[in-house]
C-alpha cells in the first residue's frame, strides 16, 4: 500500500509538454490525462513502461511488485539508482515516475507483495487497461484471468536477448493471454515455484533470462504504443488502424526479424469468465469471517455462503515433515512455504524426501468447521484487501452475488481513487 503526496508545479510558459503529441490527428490529451494505467511488474519493462507514461502525461498508475532492487537491475531501470539497492521496485519505481510526470495532476499508487494472493480485484476492475512487464507464466495467467473478469484490455510485454514479443488481448472480443499458453510449459513452471503438494517453494531454482536495455525499451514502447490506442478506442474515438486484439507480435533484434500472429480463441480455455456486476459493500478484509457473514445477511436479507478465493484450502495442522509431531498451522496453503512445515525443534532437520501431511479445509463453501475461525479477519483467511468475492445464498446455489470489499478502497488506492462512500 501507498502514501505519496507529491504535487507537480504547472509550466509557466505558453507552450506544454504535449503540443507535439496533439499534432496527432486523433491524439486526445484529455484522454490520456484522465486515463488510468495498472502496470504489474516494477523490473526493467516496468521501469521504461512507466518512464514512458509519465512522460505522455497518463493521470493514474498503479504499480506493483514484490521484489527488491539488486545492483544487476541498475544497467535496465532509468528509475532506479546506486542508492536505491535492496529498496522495494514498486515503491521507488512509483515515486521515480511520479517525479518525472508531466501531468501536474498525475497520482500513483503502489503495491509490494505477492500479486497473486495479495491483490484484491477490485484494483483491476478500477483501471482502464492492464500493462504487464512480468518474468514468468504463472503471473501473466493469474492477471490475465483477472483482466477476462472486467473485460480490460491486457497487453503483456515479455523479452529475451535481443528478442521480445508483445501479446494483445481483451477477452472475450479476443482470446486471451492464456488461449496462446501452452500448459506443459505452465505445468513446468509451476513445479519450479511449487513442491509436490502445492506448497510455496522458498527459493526458485530458475536461470535468469538473458536481458538488456535495448530490447527492453523496443518492446515497452510497443506496450505503451498500443496502449496509448486503446484507450483513445475505449472512449470512443476513432482510429485509421485500430488496435487488434488476439495478437503477438514478436521481434528479434539479431536479425531484425518482425511477426505478427493471430491467437485463435481456445473455447475451453479455464481463464474465459466475466463478471457483470460487482456490488460495492462496506466490508473490508480487516472485518472478521462473523463480521462479514453478519453484514451480508443485512444486505440480501438471507444467510450467505462466500465462496472460493480462487482455491480456498485453509491448512488447520500439520505433521512435522522431520519427526511428523502435530503442529497448528491454521494459514491459507497458498501463503505457506514447504520448509515452514516443521516444528520448532526440527527446523533445521533434513526431511529426506518425506511429503508433508496436512489438515485442509474450504472455509469458504461450507459451514465452518471450528468455531475460533469465525473470529479469523478475512485477510487473515485468505482474502486480500479490495477484493471481490463470490458470494451465494446458503441453500440456494443459483443465487450468485459479487460482492467488494469496498472498505479497503482508500488503504488501497489513497491517490489513485477517491475515497469511496464506505471508506
Amino acid at each position: 500500500m501507498s502514501d505519496m503526496k507529491i504535487t507537480i508545479q504547472s509550466s509557466e510558459y505558453g507552450e506544454t509538454p504535449f503540443d507535439r503529441a496533439k499534432l496527432i490527428s486523433w491524439w486526445s490529451q484529455d484522454v490520456v490525462s484522465s486515463s488510468s494505467v495498472l502496470v504489474v511488474g516494477a523490473g526493467a519493462i516496468g521501469n521504461e513502461t512507466l518512464k514512458n507514461l509519465a512522460l505522455l502525461g497518463v493521470g493514474k498508475m498503479f504499480v506493483c511488485d514484490m521484489d527488491t532492487i539488486s545492483v544487476s537491475n541498475l544497467s535496465r531501470t532509468v528509475l532506479f539508482g546506486k542508492d536505491d539497492v535492496g529498496k522495494n521496485k514498486a515503491e521507488v519505481a512509483a515515486k521515480g515516475a511520479l517525479r518525472m510526470s508531466n501531468n501536474p495532476d498525475c497520482h500513483i499508487d503502489y503495491f509490494v507483495g505477492d500479486i497473486v494472493n495479495g491483490l484484491g480485484h477490485g484494483v483491476f476492475r478500477r483501471f482502464d487497461i492492464v500493462l504487464g512487464c512480468l518474468d514468468n507464466m504463472l503471473t501473466r495467467a493469474n492477471v490475465n484471468r483477472r483482466c477476462c473478469l472486467f473485460q480490460k484490455p491486457y497487453l503483456d510485454a515479455g523479452i529475451s536477448g535481443l528478442g521480445l514479443s508483445l501479446n494483445a488481448h481483451r477477452y472475450p472480443e479476443s482470446s486471451c493471454l492464456e488461449c496462446g499458453m501452452d500448459s506443459n510449459d505452465v505445468a513446468r513452471e509451476r513445479m519450479i515455484r511449487y513442491s509436490c503438494d502445492a506448497f510455496k517453494k522458498r527459493a526458485i531454482q530458475e536461470g535468469h533470462a538473458a536481458t538488456v536495455l535495448v530490447s527492453t525499451a523496443i518492446v515497452s514502447a510497443l506496450q505503451v504504443q498500443e496502449a496509448i490506442k486503446a484507450l483513445h478506442q475505449l472512449n470512443g474515438i476513432a482510429l485509421e488502424v485500430p488496435v487488434r486484439y488476439g495478437q503477438k507480435y514478436y521481434y528479434q533484434g539479431m536479425n531484425n526479424l518482425f511477426e505478427q500472429m493471430t491467437v485463435p480463441i481456445k473455447e475451453d480455455c479455464d481463464a474465459h469468465f466475466t463478471i457483470d456486476k460487482v456490488i460495492e459493500t462496506p466490508l473490508s478484509s480487516n472485518d472478521t469471517l462473523k463480521e462479514a457473514l453478519t453484514t451480508l445477511k443485512g444486505l440480501f436479507g438471507y444467510d450467505c455462503l462466500i465462496d472460493t478465493y480462487p482455491d480456498s484450502a485453509f491448512v488447520t495442522k500439520a505433521k512435522c515433515v522431520s519427526c511428523h509431531k502435530e503442529i497448528a498451522v491454521n494459514r491459507p496453503m497458498g501463503e505457506i512455504y514447504s520448509d515452514e512445515l516443521y516444528c520448532p525443534d526440527c527446523q533445521k532437520s533434513d526431511a529426506n524426501g518425506y511429503t508433508p501431511e496436512y489438515t485442509a479445509i474450504d472455509i469458504f463453501s461450507s459451514d465452518i468447521p471450528h468455531d475460533y475461525l469465525m473470529d479469523y479477519k478475512l485477510e487473515r483467511l485468505g482474502v486480500p484487501p479490495l477484493h471481490v468475492l463470490t458470494v451465494r445464498e446458503k441453500g440456494n446455489d443459483d443465487n450468485i452475488k459479487y460482492i467488494e470489499l469496498t472498505g479497503d478502497l482508500n488503504r488501497v488506492l489513497p491517490n489513485t481513487f477517491e475515497r469511496g462512500s464506505y471508506a
